[in-house]
């Protein structure tokens, strides 16, 4: 399964134009993993980390 080429265009398009807006998008993912980290224990924030990235792969690679 292979990210669609105009897809990843698009992407990176945007996060070179307006890296601040890139970080704003993931932020709560970022808040998410640091709350996980420091109240809870690495293993969670991690595991957390993985399904997140493994979330954002196949919402970019999914067929319409």
């Amino acid at each position: 399964m292979a990210v669609d080429p105009a897809k990843r265009q698009a992407v990176t398009g945007v996060v070179r134009q307006h890296p601040a807006m890139s970080l704003v998008a993931v932020s709560p993912g970022i808040v998410v993993f640091g709350l996980l980290w420091w109240l809870t224990n690495p293993f969670l924030a991690i595991l957390f980390g993985i399904v997140a990235v493994a979330g954002g792969y196949y919402l970019l690679t999914r067929r319409s």
